[in-house]
C-alpha cells in the first residue's frame, strides 16, 4: 500500500495549513491593515498602453471579454485550470490588479461574466514589472467597477444541414454591489450539435481495397453551468474573495456503419457504437488578503484555500453484424472521482522603490478513484478498480526590480517534495523531490518596441487517467494503466519582440525552445504471459519542442475607416526518441501548424458591421506500439457574419460557417505486434461537415 506514514504527515501538514489560513482569515484584525488597499493594485507608471471605453465603442461589446477581443497585439497566453496547484501565475489576465483565484473558470468565462458598461479602463502592462510571480509578456489588467444591478445576456440558435436544431445555447451574466459585497455571476445553458458523414476504406499490404465502408457520425454536448464570485471590501482595506461554481458535462456520440466485403478475406455487415459521458464538475474556492508587517515595505499577507471535485460516468457500447448468426456485443463502463485540496499563502514585500519581493507555500492533494469493467457478449473481464493520491508540498521566492526606465528584471526559485502513492496495488510510494525556478528580462526599446526573455523549469501536472486501463471498442485498441508514471519536467525559453501601437500595427513575434525530462509517451509493456500491452509510461530521454508564434493586428482607419485585419499562427515541431524503431520521430499530437485570420470591417456612420474569418490547423502524428494515426483537415473553416449592433435595442449576428465544407483524412496503418513488424492493412477515412448557420441575439441591462 505503500508509505502511509508519510502519506498521513503530508495530509496532516495540508490541513494544519487550510485550518491555519481559515482561522487567521478571521481573527485578522484591522490593526494589521494601517492603509487601505485600492482595488487597482498595480502601479500606474508601469502602464504601457490604457484603453478608455471610447476605444471600443465602435465594437458595441457587451462584456469585457469583447473589449480584450479587440485589443491591438494583445492575446489570451496561459489560460488556467490545467496548472499544477496554483503555483505562479501564467494567466495573462489580471481583475482590477489581482490574480483570479478560480481554477475551474477559463479567462474567457470570466471575462464574459463582467459587463462592458463597468469597465473603467484597461491597462496593458509588461508582466517583468509587476509583483505577481510567473507573469511575463503583456498583460491586461481590466479595472472594472461594480454598482447596482447590471449584467448581460446572449442566446443563440444553429441550424445545420442533417443535424437537430440546436436551440439550448444561452447565457446570463450579472453583476451588483450592496454595501461592501459585490457579486458577480453567470449561468450558462451551453451547447454544441453537429453530424458528419463519410467513406473509410481499408486496404492490404499491397494496396488493393480490401473492404469499403459508408459511416454516420453524431455528435451532442450539453454543457449546463453556473458560477458565483463574492467579494468583500471592508473599510480597513482587506479584500476577501469568496468563488462557488458548478456544471454538468453530457457528451453523447454515436457512429453507424456499414461494410461491404471486396475480397475472402473481409467481411461484410454493420456496426454501431454509442459513447455516453456524463461529467459533474464543483468548487469551492476562496482568498484572503490584508496588510501584514513581517518584512520590508508595503507587506501583504494573502491566504488562498480551494476544493474542487469531478464525478465522471462514461459508457462505450459496440455492436457488431457480419451476417452470422447473432451479434457481438461489447461493453465498457468507467467510473471516476477526483478531488482536489489547496492550500496556498503568499507575502508580498517591498525593499526599496524598484524592488519586489513574494514568499510563498502551498500544499497540495489530489485524489482518483476509478472503476472500470469490460465485457464481450457473456464474457465479462474482472473489473478493475485503481486508487491514486498524490500529496504535495511546494514553496517559492520570488523577485522583481527595475535595473531602469527600460529595463526590468524578475527571477524566482523554488521546490516542491510530493509523494505518490497507488492505494489500489501493493506497490511503494514514489517519493519526488523537484527544483523550479524563472528568470525573465524585458527592455523597453522605444514608445512602441519591446524585446523579452524567458527561462524557466516547471514540473507538468500529474494525469491521473495514465493510472487506469481503458478500451475503445470502436477502433478495437487498449490502453495499460501504469501505476509508475510521474509528472514531466520541462526547461522552457522565450525570445520575444513587441510592437504595440493601437492605430497602426501591433503584435509580437516568439520563438521558444522546450526540453522535456521524463517525457510521457506510449510505451510497451509484457505482462507474466507474455502478452504484449501498451500504455502511457515515462521515458528515460529527454524530448524537445520548439518553434516561432506570433500575433498581430492592423488598424487600417487611414485607409477605410473601422477596417481591421488581424492574425494568430504557430509553426512548431518536436524531437523524442521513438521506442519501436528507436529513431526520432515528433511527439504524439504536437501541434505542428496553426493560422487564424481575421478582418472585420465596422461601416462608419451605421450600426452595421461585416466579419470574414479563416483557421486551420494540423498536429503531428499519434504513434501508438501497433500503430501509426494520422489526422489532417483538408480544407480550412471560413465563417462569415453580419453584426447589427443596435435593432431592437439588442445586438444581432447571423453566421454562415463552414462555407466550403471542410473535409477530416484519418490515415491509420497497423502493424504485426509492433511498427517493426509487417504492415496489416492500412485504414483511410474521409469525413465532411455541412454547412452551419446561426443567429445570436445578445444586450445588457
Amino acid at each position: 500500500m505503500g508509505d502511509s506514514n508519510e502519506g498521513w504527515a503530508l495530509k496532516r501538514i495540508f490541513l494544519t495549513s487550510c485550518l491555519l489560513s481559515a482561522a487567521y482569515s478571521f481573527i485578522a484584525t484591522p490593526a494589521l491593515a494601517q492603509t487601505a488597499l485600492s482595488p487597482t493594485s498595480v502601479q500606474l507608471e508601469t502602464t504601457d498602453k490604457t484603453y478608455t471605453p471610447d476605444y471600443f465603442t465602435q465594437f458595441a461589446p457587451q462584456t469585457a471579454a469583447d473589449m480584450v477581443a479587440r485589443l491591438p497585439g494583445f492575446e489570451i497566453r496561459g489560460d488556467e485550470g490545467e496548472e499544477r496547484g496554483f503555483g505562479q501565475a501564467s494567466l495573462n489576465i489580471l481583475i482590477n490588479g489581482r490574480r483570479p483565484s478560480s481554477k475551474s473558470s477559463g479567462a474567457n468565462e470570466i471575462l464574459g461574466r463582467i459587463p462592458a458598461g463597468n469597465v473603467t479602463r484597461i491597462e496593458i502592462l509588461d508582466g517583468a514589472t509587476l509583483d505577481i510571480p510567473g507573469l511575463s509578456g503583456q498583460v491586461a489588467n481590466i479595472v472594472a467597477q461594480t454598482g447596482e444591478l447590471s449584467g448581460s445576456w446572449d442566446y443563440a440558435v444553429r441550424f445545420e444541414k442533417g443535424s437537430q436544431p440546436q436551440l439550448g445555447d444561452a447565457n446570463l451574466n450579472f453583476s451588483a454591489k450592496s454595501g461592501q459585497i459585490e457579486a458577480v455571476g453567470s449561468v450558462n445553458l451551453g451547447q454544441f450539435i453537429f453530424t458528419e458523414d463519410g467513406d473509410e476504406k481499408f486496404f492490404d499490404v499491397d494496396g488493393n481495397i480490401t473492404q469499403n465502408r459508408e459511416e454516420k457520425i453524431g455528435f451532442n454536448l450539453q454543457l449546463p453551468s453556473a458560477n458565483l464570485n463574492l467579494t468583500w471590501l471592508p473599510d480597513n482595506g482587506h479584500i476577501a474573495n469568496l468563488n462557488v461554481s458548478a456544471g454538468r458535462e453530457n457528451r453523447n456520440t454515436d457512429l453507424s456503419e456499414t461494410f461491404l466485403d471486396l475480397t475472402d478475406s473481409a467481411q461484410s455487415g454493420s456496426s454501431f457504437a454509442t459513447n455516453g459521458e456524463d461529467r459533474t464538475t464543483y468548487e469551492v474556492s476562496g482568498d484572503y488578503s490584508f496588510d501584514a508587517r513581517l518584512l520590508g515595505q508595503n507587506g501583504q499577507l494573502k491566504l488562498i484555500a480551494l476544493h474542487s471535485g469531478e464525478d465522471f460516468d462514461f459508457v462505450s457500447r459496440f455492436l457488431f453484424d457480419d451476417g452470422a448468426p447473432g451479434q457481438t456485443a461489447s461493453l465498457f463502463i468507467r467510473n471516476d472521482k477526483e478531488r482536489e485540496y489547496i492550500g496556498r499563502a503568499e507575502y508580498s514585500w517591498k525593499t526599496g522603490q524598484t524592488s519586489d519581493w513574494t514568499a510563498s507555500f502551498e500544499a497540495a492533494l489530489n485524489s482518483l478513484k476509478s472503476n472500470t469493467a469490460f465485457s464481450v457478449d457473456e464474457f465479462a473481464y474482472d473489473p478493475e478498480f485503481a486508487e491514486v493520491e498524490e500529496s504535495r508540498l511546494q514553496g517559492n521566492l520570488s523577485r522583481g526590480w527595475a535595473l531602469n526606465d527600460r529595463t526590468n528584471l524578475q527571477a524566482s526559485i523554488g521546490s516542491e517534495y510530493s509523494v505518490i502513492d497507488v492505494k489500489s496495488d501493493d506497490l511503494e510510494s514514489q517519493k519526488l523531490f523537484r527544483t523550479k525556478g524563472l528568470l525573465s528580462a524585458s527592455y523597453k526599446i522605444d514608445d512602441t518596441w519591446t524585446l523579452r526573455g524567458q527561462i524557466e523549469h516547471s514540473v507538468g501536472q500529474l494525469d491521473f487517467d495514465t493510472f487506469v486501463s481503458t478500451v475503445s471498442l470502436a477502433e478495437g485498441t487498449a490502453s495499460q494503466g501504469n501505476n509508475e508514471i510521474f509528472p514531466e519536467q520541462s526547461w522552457e525559453t522565450e525570445l520575444e519582440i513587441q510592437k504595440q501601437n493601437p492605430t497602426g500595427l501591433s503584435g509580437r513575434v516568439t520563438l521558444f525552445y522546450d526540453i522535456i525530462e521524463d517525457p510521457i509517451e506510449t510505451l510497451l509493456f509484457i505482462d507474466d504471459e507474455g502478452n504484449i500491452t501498451q500504455g502511457d509510461g515515462n521515458l528515460d530521454t529527454n524530448a524537445q519542442v520548439y518553434g516561432i508564434e506570433g500575433n498581430l493586428t492592423w488598424v487600417l482607419d487611414d485607409i477605410l475607416k473601422g477596417l481591421r485585419l488581424s492574425a494568430e499562427g504557430t509553426l512548431a515541431d518536436s524531437s523524442v526518441k521513438d521506442v519501436i524503431t528507436a529513431q526520432n520521430r515528433a511527439r504524439n499530437r504536437q501541434p505542428l501548424w496553426e493560422y487564424d485570420l481575421e478582418a472585420r470591417w465596422d461601416i462608419d456612420g451605421t450600426q452595421f458591421a461585416i466579419e470574414a474569418e479563416v483557421e486551420q490547423s494540423k498536429l503531428s502524428d499519434l504513434f501508438r506500439i501497433d500503430e501509426i494515426v494520422r489526422n489532417d483537415l483538408i480544407r480550412p473553416e471560413i465563417e462569415l457574419a453580419a453584426i447589427h449592433k443596435d435593432l431592437l435595442g439588442m445586438q444581432w449576428t447571423i453566421k454562415v460557417q463552414n462555407i466550403i465544407d471542410f473535409e477530416f483524412k484519418r490515415q491509420r496503418s497497423v502493424f504485426d505486434e509492433t511498427r517493426n513488424g509487417e504492415l496489416i492493412r492500412h485504414e483511410l477515412t474521409r469525413r465532411q461537415r455541412g454547412q452551419r448557420i446561426s443567429l445570436e441575439v445578445t444586450d445588457t441591462f
